[in-house]
């Protein structure tokens, strides 16, 4: 049964209306009405459940691994980006110029062959990869579709360092000019721009200006959550844009970990938000306000997704070795 922070109103992910309906297959809140809507994909399997307004699941005082999987990454190749799909389904990729679905036994079930390395890996409404490679090809945003893969969107005078598909069916992409003293997220409708980020209300820059990946997520509560490796922080904007807040790592006293390389980033059904520390290879969960909430002491810097059991998903960038963990109860 589906469960989620409480709300004055929680909207089905198809339109305005108040949700009613869960589908636990595709992770997909909906009301009466968009039900057939949703249920006429026969492409995949549906499980549609009553949605239950209940509160959030508990923190685990310690993490369980439930299971250890070997991907097809390690050596030679190594593991960049997890993408979980669904219950049963993985799709990873690293620098072999290919995106790999697997499942949760590290079986190659499909191979997508695409035209460099592939820096960031999203999922759309229909669970098809979208994603862009490295090098002279960084400008186009692709899709694997129908067993072929095609240019989605084209971007002219930027290059791309991140991107995430939204609930609502629209693309977050992140990017930086071709000189690299800008960067910005833009929210397309399909081909068209309906909002660009990058500054705040002060006009100042909200991200930093370097050559670094900017991987980003949306969140729950509708925030976009943006890992600004070179910028120290994760910046997180409302969805207008708005700056909310930036975390900078475990500013307590008491931390650690003085340094903060954020990397990888995922958020849970909680809306809290998972993020991978590269210098020190373990993960940060924050509350969606910006408070520290714990770590979690796993290989993170080969990718970190949360699937649909709410289980947290990290990989070994050099080894290629995926962890399965029940962090929330």
């Amino acid at each position: 049964m589906a469960t989620a922070q409480e709300q004055d109103i929680i909207c089905c992910h198809l339109c305005p209306k108040r949700v009613e309906h869960h589908c636990n297959l595709c992770h997909v809140d909906l009301c009466l009405t968009c039900v057939p809507n949703h249920m006429a994909d026969t492409s995949r399997d549906h499980e549609i459940v009553g949605f239950t307004f209940s509160g959030k699941l508990k923190m685990m005082d310690d993490p369980v691994v439930l299971k250890t999987v070997q991907s097809p990454y390690g050596g030679n190749h190594w593991l960049w980006r997890i993408q979980c799909v669904g219950r049963d389904k993985i799709l990873v990729c690293g620098s072999d110029s290919t995106i790999k679905e697997i499942d949760k036994d590290g079986s190659i079930l499909n191979t997508i062959h695409t035209n460099g390395n592939v820096w960031a890996l999203s999922i759309n409404f229909l669970q098809e990869p979208v994603f862009f490679t490295v090098g002279i090809h960084k400008k186009d945003v692709c899709i694997y579709t129908k067993n072929e893969v095609k240019v989605l969107l084209s971007i002219h005078d930027w290059y791309c360092y991140g991107l995430n598909c939204t609930v609502n069916g629209d693309l977050l992409v992140s990017m930086r000019s071709t000189d690299c003293t800008q960067s910005r997220v833009v929210r397309y409708s399909g081909t068209t721009e309906i909002l660009k980020i990058q500054y705040d209300s002060q006009g100042q820059p909200l991200f930093s200006s370097f050559e670094h990946v900017l991987l980003l997520t949306e969140n729950g509560n509708g925030d976009i959550c943006v890992a600004d490796r070179a910028g120290h922080a994760v910046v997180v904007v409302d969805s207008t844009g708005g700056l909310r807040f930036k975390y900078k790592g475990n500013q307590s006293k008491h931390s650690m970990f003085a340094q903060f390389h954020p990397m990888n980033i995922a958020t849970d059904v909680n809306t809290q938000i998972l993020i991978s520390e590269e210098s020190q290879n373990i993960i940060h969960i924050i509350d969606c306000d910006g408070n520290f909430v714990r770590y979690i002491k796993h290989p993170c810097n080969g990718g970190l997704s949360v699937d649909a059991d709410h289980n947290l998903v990290s990989g070994d960038i050099y080894t290629g070795e995926m962890k399965i963990i029940r962090y929330l109860e």
